[in-house]
């Protein structure tokens, strides 16, 4: 772009500029005005409402008899008074006939059902919930204007209508506002706006023409001699220079040319030494590393990637992606979709398939370089990584079960032993009552069971030896759900169990499989702290038991669910976070597996899997 260009172009953006701000300023002016006066009137016509609708319940509600005894009464007798009085109804209606930019008045009860309403084909029907126009008018004026020229929206201002005693307004009062009538309102003048400034930036082009011819005559010598050193012709001798003479200016511009070469020379020397780093440290990584252009282009590989791929790097210098991952296989498809995608795969599980060999599971990282200038995609053996992150967690758990075991015996087991004391003692004081005596092993069972939990934590590090026993899971699983029916009404939650078959029968140590279904039982039960269905199935599949938990809370967020089977980890206020670590031993335990799938909003489900015993009873 020549000089004269450059002058022109900047004196038509500096007017443009200000008459932008200009308008924009009294743009903002007539949006805040006209949004004030709008917001002002429809207040205004909601207080007019509220005055009708007092005067004719005083008027009627005076006149009933008997008269109401409470406020419930009071509240019928005043609803029925404005649903059903064509005088208010014929009020509103005037009143909206009188009133600019709004579309629509409307009384509504408490549950906001239209009792009232200027368009009378609405009235029985449900208040349309609105956008604020207060918050509207709360907005920046572009976001206002925006929506202005979006379409068609339309916005309430309410007013409610209700007594002290009552927490919910009885009556609400609607004003719709239409942004159709604010846009016919303000258009004239913003089309008045856009005349002004476009003959403001006629003039100022006409004002930069005249200015660049008037400027560019000492400059022209100046241009031509960057042409010549952009050229490589080098600075111009006495006799080439311009007869107006500006060598000063041209010195000055051809010190600062030298200057930038010396600095781009620079420049490169550091771009050579840091490719040089780059490729040693990418010679001494364990993780295969290729770097592709913008043309997805091989230009960069270290040796971990040439013992994977099984080929000479040169030979895959300058091949394509797509050649030296072949988008047939796993692996190569998921590098050509996230390539394709613009999007970085993280840590992204993928067998690679090698001919004649097991496939390898291998850890797939794809980052596109900034400004689409290339891609890094890195492979990482995820069999040891997997390996030093179970060896890693398994240290954790054992380290925090040292730090807890040695209080737990006492805290727990002491209280334990009275109760069991005091619980021989009560069934010797009830040994008449058959009831009672029902009532009392129950009670027996689960402290039993409770004392073997203990115990099993304790011994939570050392090899348990499991009382294995020939175990009917849905009857287990149905058991379980009748013990905590009462814990779930309290919380206002409804179990449905299902077996299909009706005995799915397995090999278990009954006490600790017990408590590891009751833990994740109970834990779906408390998510649903607004009450829900708890959904627990019992299945006999091809070659397994499944037993399914599903509850409806608010699901695992996705930053805690690799966490769920951790020792101590918790999210609620008072959780012990052991529950679901000892239902993960237990089943693993029992040559099982658990796992789940949760969706935030809409509940977790947990399965649980174990071996099918055919031959047991």
């Amino acid at each position: 772009m020549s000089l004269k260009t450059r002058l022109l172009v900047l004196i038509v953006l500096l007017v443009t500029v200000i008459v932008t701000l200009l308008s924009a300023m009294n743009l903002t002016g007539l949006v805040q005005s006209w949004s004030a006066g709008v917001l002002e009137r429809s207040e205004l016509v909601a207080q007019q409402v509220k005055s009708l609708v007092l005067a004719r319940t005083k008027e009627q509600s005076e006149a009933a008899h008997p008269p109401p005894a409470n406020l419930d009464e009071s509240k019928r007798l005043w609803t029925k008074i404005v649903a059903g009085d064509p005088q208010l109804e014929q009020l509103v209606r005037s009143t909206m006939a009188h009133a600019e930019m709004i579309v629509e008045i409307v009384v509504a009860d408490e549950l906001g059902e239209i009792l009232v309403c200027s368009n009378p084909s609405r009235k029985g029907g449900i208040i349309r919930k609105l956008p604020s126009f207060a918050e509207w008018k709360a907005k920046e004026v572009t976001d206002r204007l925006l929506e202005l020229a979006g379409g068609h929206q339309d916005y309430e201002v309410t007013l409610p209508l209700g007594v002290p005693q009552q927490k919910l307004p009885i009556f609400t009062i609607q004003i719709v506002v239409s942004s159709v009538f604010l846009r016919s309102a303000i258009l004239p003048q913003v089309r008045w706006l856009g005349v002004i400034s476009a003959a403001s930036l006629l003039m100022s082009i006409l004002l930069g023409v005249f200015s660049a011819n008037l400027a560019i005559g000492p400059l022209a010598s100046i241009s031509k001699e960057i042409d010549r050193i952009a050229s490589g012709a080098g600075v111009a001798g006495e006799k080439d220079r311009d007869p107006l003479g500006k060598t000063r200016e041209l010195a000055i511009v051809q010190s600062k040319l030298n200057l930038l070469g010396q600095q781009i020379r620079g420049a490169q020397e550091d771009a050579t030494q840091m490719r040089s780093n780059i490729e040693t440290l990418i010679e001494r990584m364990e993780d295969a590393v290729l770097l592709f252009d913008r043309d997805d282009k091989l230009i960069l590989a270290g040796p971990a990637a040439e013992r994977l791929l099984e080929a000479h790097r040169q030979q895959m210098m300058g091949c394509k992606v797509d050649e030296v991952f072949p988008p047939s296989d796993a692996l190569g498809g998921a590098i050509q979709q996230s390539i394709r995608l613009g999007t970085p795969a993280r840590d992204y599980l993928v067998n690679f398939e090698r001919d004649g060999r097991p496939p390898l599971r291998l850890l797939l990282n794809v980052n596109p370089l900034s400004d689409r200038s290339g891609t890094l995609i890195t492979l990482r053996d995820a069999e040891s990584r997997h390996q030093v992150a179970a060896q890693l967690d398994v240290s954790r758990r054992l380290s925090a079960i040292s730090r807890l075991t040695g209080g737990v015996a006492h805290e727990i087991k002491n209280p334990l032993n009275s109760i069991a004391l005091r619980l021989e003692l009560l069934r010797s004081r009830f040994a008449e009552s058959p009831e009672a005596d029902d009532e009392i092993n129950v009670i027996s069972q689960e402290i039993r069971r409770l004392d073997r939990v203990v115990k099993t934590f304790l011994d939570f590090t050392r090899p348990v030896d499991l009382t294995v026993e020939d175990v009917d899971l849905a009857a287990l699983a149905r058991e379980i759900t009748a013990l905590v029916r009462p814990q779930a009404a309290m919380q206002q939650v409804t179990i449905q169990f299902s077996a299909e078959p009706e005995n799915i029968p397995m090999r278990a140590d009954r006490d600790l499989l017990k408590q590891a279904i009751l833990n994740v039982v109970v834990n779906g039960i408390e998510s649903m702290r607004d009450g829900g269905t708890l959904s627990v199935k019992a299945l006999l599949m091809a070659d397994h038991c499944l037993l399914s938990v599903q509850d409806e809370g608010p699901g695992i967020p996705e930053e805690h669910q690799s966490k769920v089977f951790q020792l101590y980890f918790t999210t609620k206020e008072k959780g012990s976070g052991i529950g679901l670590a000892m239902t993960f031993r237990a089943v693993q335990l029992h040559n099982g597996t658990i796992d789940f799938t949760s969706e935030p909003g809409k509940g977790t489900i947990f399965r649980l899997r174990f071996p099918f015993a055919a031959d047991a009873v």
